[in-house]
Formats: structure tokens, C-alpha cells, sequence
């Protein structure tokens, strides 16, 4: 599967879930967003070499920013515009009117991943950069 096809995947079962587009980020739809990809199963944990969730969490997040920054790339969105969308959801105004409505699903998605980062207590900026680093490489 291509990491847009991935990041659409995980985004239409983001879609299903109550809070996946809300003013507030949540880690329950990031979760129901990365059940159908598996990231989070004991056959991932097994998969990565991971002892806790926290660290397959960690994994889990980063791979799916990268391939949120490739779904990205495919709408003429860079990284820091999914940033800067995040920040308007976060604001509580309006998304700007050229914004499509794919672009605002997957926004929330970047969203609500962070959101889950931050559950487990993890860095969202360190897995942002870590995300875009993948990506860099993944498109170089």
C-alpha cells in the first residue's frame, strides 16, 4: 500500500468517528484512524520490537505524519501547511475559503495524531520533525 494510500485509509476511518473533525484534537479518533492499517496491534508491536505502548505509539505517529506529508504533497500541501491548518483548528476560526474539504480531513488527521502523541506522553514537535525527516527521505 503507498503512503497516500495509507494516510486516505486511515483518514476515512478518522472520518467515522465523532470527534475526528471537532475544534478539539483527539486521540480516540487517531486511534480509530490507525485500527485499520494495524499500526497498533500486538502483530506491530511484535513487528517493531516493542516492549510498551508508548514506544509503538511513537512508531505508530511518525509513520503516519510521514504519510499524511505524501497525501499532502498529492493536494499542493507542504508540511508546514498542514501545520498551519492545524493552528486554525486549534483557533477555533474558520478554515480559509480555498480550503477543500479533503484537505481539512486530513488536517484533523495530522491533528488528532499529535493529539495522540501527546496522550502518551510524547513529544508532538519531536514527532513531527521525525515524520518530515522520514518523508524527506521517502521523496529524495
Amino acid at each position: 500500500m503507498t503512503h497516500a494510500r495509507r494516510a486516505r485509509t486511515a483518514i476515512a476511518a478518522m472520518l467515522d468517528h465523532p470527534e475526528a473533525t471537532g475544534p478539539v484534537p483527539s486521540a480516540k479518533a487517531a486511534r480509530a484512524a490507525l485500527r485499520p492499517l494495524g499500526a497498533l496491534s500486538r502483530e506491530a508491536r511484535a513487528r517493531e520490537g516493542v516492549t510498551t505502548a508508548r514506544e509503538l505509539v511513537a512508531i505508530a505517529v511518525r509513520d503516519a505524519l510521514a504519510d499524511a506529508f505524501h497525501l499532502g504533497r498529492t493536494y499542493a500541501l507542504s508540511p508546514q501547511d498542514l501545520e498551519q491548518l492545524h493552528i486554525v483548528r486549534l483557533s477555533g476560526r474558520p478554515f480559509p475559503d480555498r480550503t477543500t474539504d479533503r484537505a481539512v480531513a486530513l488536517a484533523c488527521y495530522v491533528g488528532n495524531l499529535r493529539r495522540l502523541a501527546d496522550a502518551y506522553g510524547l513529544s508532538e514537535d519531536h514527532l513531527v520533525d521525525g515524520a518530515e525527516e522520514v518523508y524527506k527521505h521517502e521523496i529524495a
